[in-house]
């Protein structure tokens, strides 16, 4: 990802996990702007105070230029319907029963373990991201916190820089502006300006303002952003060029759409988990409804199956649900909205068609795609969700959150010593579903059995007829020659024998995975055929189950005799046996993406 997706990706993330336990659904917001001369005047008060120039420290030279820059560029984050960041502002004051330690997380410490349940991911990593972009590798802070009785404002600037040595002094490269305070025991730190000095200065800066508790939430404002999408074709900043400003909003808005469409995403009932405003140098925006972007809708259509929890997907050693499907297919005719891609060009994130299944956790935060490929067979793109499922006490969905690296970009159960080897099994068992779903929707694994089956069918019985030639001649009564004369006396007529069905493949129709066996009907009997047809399930143990995992049997949704499409009652077939043979086929639906077999019984027609 680029620096740009990967700060706009955590930074949501946060905002969301910060929004748990709140009662209205928040508000995301992100503003790039120039500051005007009255909030510039503010900034070089707010760090007049800055490393000695002797210090070799580079984040000081930085933040000069930034301040003397003729049009010095921020860009804010920023989220309400919130808790702000709350708790301690020392790392070193022990935290009171239901306490949170956000400020500390986010403010002081580097990095800490995940710690809310159903939340999106930890602090560190989505933190280092909103300094690394920033070219003087820093960041204001404004938060409102706190009760609805007691909100509490917040506002301190952290930057990220190198170790370096002064006057004798070993220096971390950490800085912080906000209050001087002279802590117990000697100890010197900087904390937050709070309470209505703190809302002052930040509305000073131009940030938001935050004064009722509805309002409750956390301003992240980046000095010199790092924004490609602003530079002209020399590589200099352009930033009253309209086409600058309409590449950066398209890039924005796509990045949201692609890497967090699940939050704008309506439920069943309507509302949305997250509402998005934005404003890009002085221009406003809300962000599309995701399902009103083609091929975007075929991603939501799968999330509200997916939220649904019909396709179950289950875990047999030990048994466990461990997640849930969701699919849409669409023709591969539909045009894909341009919208980005005429600001974007090849750079786009959106793909012109669909072939992708979004992996999730209950958060519905994308964790990457499983890419498969259009399903060239039934002229179709598909797009597919898979979210796991929490499982009892959580333990579900700690294992996949575990599993994930820093970036939380991925599921890799190996790179987790603390998974237990049921939590290992649970996410292994999940990646396989996953690939198998995208085989499946992709129709890669139907049209190459179906051609190979073809091939070996054709050669098999080209390889037959050469071996009957050399192995018994082609004269009078060979395989070539005339047929022997008829024995005189009254005919003979063959039994009925019923071949074993042998698979054909499996497709998708209307959405359901469905598997086709051929069977064949020898014999020239006088009497009706009568067929019976037991579906089943192959288990793990190589035993036949009359029900799959998720508990629903397999059933018979189709059956042609010689190409004609019959109805069969109560699992068996009537039909009339023919001199020629008869070919029958019978498809069964597969209740959960487990192996599913047919036994064949001839019950009536000749004697058994």
């Amino acid at each position: 990802m680029s620096p740009l997706e990967l700060v706009i990706r955590e930074a949501l993330q946060n905002s969301w996990d910060a929004s748990l336990g709140c009662e209205q659904a928040p508000i995301f917001r992100i503003r790039i702007r120039v500051l005007d001369s009255d909030h510039l005047e503010a900034m070089r008060a707010f760090f007049s105070e800055l490393p000695p120039q002797d210090a070799g420290e580079p984040i000081a030279g930085r933040i000069r230029r930034f301040l003397d820059s003729p049009e010095p560029l921020v860009m804010e984050i920023s989220d309400e319907r919130t808790k702000g960041l709350g708790g301690p502002i020392s790392a070193a004051e022990a935290l009171q029963e239901g306490e949170v330690a956000d400020f500390v997380n986010f403010v002081r410490n580097i990095g800490s373990p995940r710690d809310m349940v159903l939340g999106g991911g930890t602090y560190g990593f989505g933190k280092s991201a909103l300094f690394r972009i920033s070219g003087c590798s820093t960041v204001v802070i404004h938060s409102l916190t706190g009760t609805a009785q007691a909100p509490e404002n917040r506002l301190i600037a952290k930057a990220l820089g190198m170790a370096f040595d002064h006057d004798g002094k070993r220096y971390t490269g950490r800085h912080w502006w906000g209050v001087h305070c002279n802590g117990d025991q000697g100890r010197e730190s900087v904390d937050p300006v709070r309470g209505e000095e703190g809302s002052r200065i930040a509305q000073s800066l131009g940030m938001y303002g935050r004064h009722t508790p509805e309002q409750r939430g956390t301003t992240l404002m980046i000095l010199d952003p790092e924004l490609q999408d602003l530079r002209d074709d020399n590589g200099r900043i352009e930033l009253t060029g309209l086409g600058q400003k309409q590449r950066l909003m398209a890039r924005i808005q796509e990045i949201l759409l692609w890497h967090c469409w699940p939050k704008f995403t309506s439920r069943e009932n309507g509302s949305v988990p997250m509402t998005c405003r934005l404003s890009i140098l002085g221009e406003e925006a809300e962000l599309p409804d995701p399902s009103t972007i083609q091929p975007l809708w075929l991603l939501t259509q799968a999330l509200q199956h997916a939220r649904s929890q019909t396709d179950e997907v289950f875990c047999e050693r030990p048994r466990q649900r461990i997640g849930f499907f969701g699919q849409c297919q669409a023709s591969l005719q539909l045009h894909a909205d341009d919208r980005y891609r005429i600001h974007l060009g090849d750079d786009a994130l959106i793909p012109e068609k669909l072939c992708h299944m979004a992996l999730l956790r209950p958060a519905e935060l994308v964790v990457r795609y499983q890419v498969g490929s259009l399903n060239e067979a039934d002229q179709t793109q598909w797009g597919a969700v898979y979210i796991c499922d929490r499982g009892p006490d959580n333990v579900v969905e700690q294992a996949y959150a575990r599993s994930e690296p820093p970036a939380h970009d991925d599921w890799e159960p190996k790179a987790d010593q603390s998974l237990s080897s049921h939590q290992r099994t649970y996410v292994n068992v999940g990646l396989k579903r996953i690939k198998d779903r995208v085989k499946l929707l992709s129709g890669t694994d139907l049209v190459r059995a179906m051609r190979i089956r073809e091939r070996e069918q054709e050669s098999l019985a080209a390889l037959a007829g050469e071996l009957g030639r050399s192995l018994i001649g082609t004269g009078p009564g060979g395989s070539a020659g005339h047929p022997p004369s008829p024995r005189s006396g009254p005919s003979r007529r063959r039994p009925l024998k019923l071949s074993s069905p042998a698979p054909l493949g499996t497709e998708l129709r209307d959405g359901i995975p469905v598997a086709t066996f051929r069977i064949r009907l020898t014999g020239d009997s006088e009497g009706t055929a009568i067929i019976s047809f037991t579906p089943w399930v192959q288990s793990d143990a190589r035993e036949r189950e009359p029900v799959a995992p998720n508990g629903r049997a397999p059933e018979i949704v189709g059956i042609t005799v010689d190409g004609d499409g019959l109805e069969t009652e109560d699992g068996s077939l009537r039909c009339e046996p023919s001199a020629k043979g008869v070919e029958i086929l019978v498809s069964l639906s597969v209740p959960d993406y487990v192996a599913v077999g047919l036994t064949a019984e001839l019950i009536e027609g000749d004697q058994r």
